[in-house]
């Protein structure tokens, strides 16, 4: 059996800052995990996320075994520090996850559903009925991860999703994500915080300064550089 994954033969970042011009070959990110990807710069890992979501350089490879650019509605992408000061109520926001393709028609039961779900994951439920702009950042950014979460996409990339989080609640986020991932959903990620990502992340990606990059379990990079 073939084990679903994007399997990237060439990987061409765009350059939003000097030595930030980084190819790679090989990229391998399974299906159904969380994948986090690290880097000294964040800015080198918020640029590749940008690549595999379609909207800055170059790649070549497939997605589930379809050409990547057949791939891109498949794929819902969270930009770093997302958040939103809308008058709209928490659950009306999040249910616009599920009208994008029909906007006229009328909820349904599964889709009330999802987003339930995606409240429920993230612990803001009690939040529902409380327009957004009366939050504090971290709550809308929780927000809009949730809204992504509820989403059709088998596939999220979520740039710094904890990056407004109390550092105690970093963790138990991730834990979260992860459970998600293996209910059938695609994460990929970047986070500052590799220490926390690497307990729950399933797959990890380095990218070094050089241009070098590391992938596979993080217990076996982890491993592989204890022995180094």
């Amino acid at each position: 059996m073939i084990e679903l994954a994007y399997d990237i033969q060439h990987l061409n970042t765009c350059q939003p800052t000097a030595g930030c011009h980084q190819p790679c070959h090989g990229l391998r990110i399974p299906a159904n995990r969380l994948t986090l990807i690290t880097s000294p710069n964040n800015q080198h890992s918020s640029a590749m996320l940008g690549t595999l979501a379609g909207g800055q350089g170059q790649l070549c490879g497939q997605l589930f075994g379809q050409p990547l650019s057949h791939g891109q509605v498949a794929i819902a992408h969270l930009g770093a520090h997302a958040t939103t000061s809308s008058r709209l109520r928490l659950g009306d926001f999040v249910m616009q996850a599920r009208r994008r393709q029909h906007w006229l028609a009328r909820p349904h039961a599964i889709d009330h559903e999802a987003v339930s779900q995606a409240l429920h994951t993230l612990g803001i439920s009690e939040l529902a009925q409380h327009k957004l702009h009366t939050l504090n950042a971290a709550q809308r950014q929780l927000a809009c991860l949730a809204q992504a979460l509820a989403g059709h996409a088998p596939v999220l990339l979520l740039d710094e999703p904890a990056s407004l989080q109390p550092p105690a609640s970093r963790s138990a986020l991730l834990r979260k994500l992860a459970a998600q991932a293996l209910r059938g959903r695609t994460l990929v990620c970047t986070l500052q915080d590799s220490q926390a990502g690497q307990l729950h992340a399933h797959w990890l990606i380095r990218l070094h300064a050089d241009g070098h990059i590391e992938q596979g379990a993080p217990a076996l990079l982890h491993s592989a550089a204890l022995a180094a």
